[in-house]
């Protein structure tokens, strides 16, 4: 008697499940670092700007694992003309970010998870007034994370950065309720990991008194939404993708602000594809 064919069996999900920062979606740094000796490459266009501007930035990044504790990572943002609004801007660079992350392996476990990290950005080139505010950003920042004991795949943290803001010579603009000087945000939320779906929340209270040149005050709420899309729709690509939304509602001196975007991320493993085998 022939043997029944079985059935195919489904991608498994990537090693990695958890969702990690996606700027402009989720952007907290959480307290893990990449596995040691991974190099990823990372892409994600801002879908957002397809129907708010008239050019799309594409961030391009690395994300490198040192060691088991250490992160290192840079990124440039290309932007390009799409030709679906008025206007003209071009193509060229918007900003270079670098950024360090250092994750305690042993203090506060095993109940916490704590990291210590800066993020550096500077604007170069000559990119649109809008897409920049002018200055160069140094911030360190804190964050401590606990998973919920009784809740599978959630996770609280609470965060403290500090913006060290200096004025370049790249000209820019501030939008409705950005801070105008040096900042220090502090901020709390969650992640619930139900892969393929993440659901995130952010919260913060930011201000210029402690460390600023005036005396502002915000707060803002950002809920999140990430799917991580199956392989059959990336035509069965190596590499993990991602797509996501949220809103965020800020209320400041100038009253309230509200922002709303989408991103495609694509994570790929630079050893694979230079014929090494993933780690």
């Amino acid at each position: 008697m022939a043997r029944a064919q079985e059935a195919p069996r489904p991608n498994p999900p990537p090693e990695d499940q958890a969702l990690q920062k996606v700027s402009g979606i989720f952007d907290t740094d959480l307290p893990k670092t990449e596995k040691k000796g991974r190099i990823r490459l990372i892409v994600h266009p801002h879908v957002g700007d397809l129907t708010r501007r008239p050019y799309i930035r594409v961030p391009v990044g690395v994300r490198w694992g040192v060691n088991d504790h250490v992160e290192l990572s840079a990124t440039v943002e290309p932007y390009f003309e799409h030709g679906l609004r008025r206007g003209s801007p071009g193509n060229g660079f918007g900003d270079v970010e670098l950024g360090g992350k250092y994750a305690f392996l042993h203090w506060l476990k095993p109940d916490y998870d704590a990291s210590v990290g800066a993020n550096l950005r500077f604007p170069v080139d000559h990119p649109p007034l809008d897409m920049t505010d002018g200055y160069n950003h140094y911030a360190p920042y804190f964050v401590i994370a606990r998973q919920s004991p009784r809740i599978e795949g959630l996770k609280y943290f609470a965060s403290t950065v500090l913006d060290y803001m200096d004025k370049s010579h790249v000209a820019g603009t501030f939008r409705k309720n950005d801070p105008h000087s040096s900042n220090v945000t502090f901020g709390t939320g969650f992640v619930l990991d139900r892969y393929p779906y993440h659901y995130t929340l952010e919260t913060g209270y930011q201000t210029t008194s402690v460390i600023g040149r005036d005396n502002k005050q915000f707060v803002y709420i950002r809920p999140g939404f990430a799917w991580d899309i199956p392989r059959r729709f990336t035509f069965d690509s190596h590499g993990r993708w991602l797509v996501g939304f949220s809103f965020k509602v800020t209320e400041g001196p100038d009253g309230t602000r509200i922002d709303s975007g989408g991103k495609i991320r694509g994570e790929f493993s630079l050893r694979r594809w230079f014929g090494g085998k993933p780690r």
